[in-house]
């Protein structure tokens, strides 16, 4: 069995800053237990609305392997800062990180799933979710994830 990563975030429900509502920035996230030969950390953020579709908020690859994945990185294919790493586009037409934003009295459940890998991906940066997962195949030694809440 895959060993597991344990991933967390210093929140169970988004302060404003992460979300629609005030900066939009992605969170920084915490990663315990990576295996040594791992090369890179790869991100996939699901956002699912009360009684909607899932959809994808933020695709992030190549990033080093590291116990602290900094806050706020900004739109765009390849980011040098906070770290290195290559972004996809998300569901909502963006090519990073899109925070929640839940209606008025509703409530937004976001998933972010961290992939180890023992390489960097030969991915073109702004390709999808899907493109990520085949190009992962093989190679993803680890896998963790931590769910939060937004609420409108």
């Amino acid at each position: 069995m895959m060993p597991k990563l344990a991933v967390k975030l210093d929140f169970d429900e988004f302060p404003p800053e992460y979300t629609c509502r005030g900066a939009n920035r992605s969170p920084p996230i915490r990663v315990e237990g990576i295996l040594s030969n791992i090369e890179s950390l790869a991100i996939l953020a699901t956002a699912s609305p009360e009684g909607g579709e899932s959809r994808v908020a933020w695709v992030l690859w190549n990033l080093p392997s590291v116990e602290q994945i900094p806050a706020g990185f900004p739109e765009g294919e390849t980011v040098e800062s906070p770290l290195h790493a290559r972004q996809g586009r998300n569901d909502f037409g963006t090519l990073g990180y899109r925070g929640p934003c839940p209606e008025a009295g509703t409530t937004e459940v976001y998933l972010f799933r961290v992939y180890a890998l023992d390489l960097d991906l030969p991915l073109a940066s702004g390709a999808t979710w899907e493109d990520m997962v085949r190009t992962m195949e093989g190679s993803m030694n680890q896998v963790g994830e931590v769910v939060v809440f937004a609420t409108g």
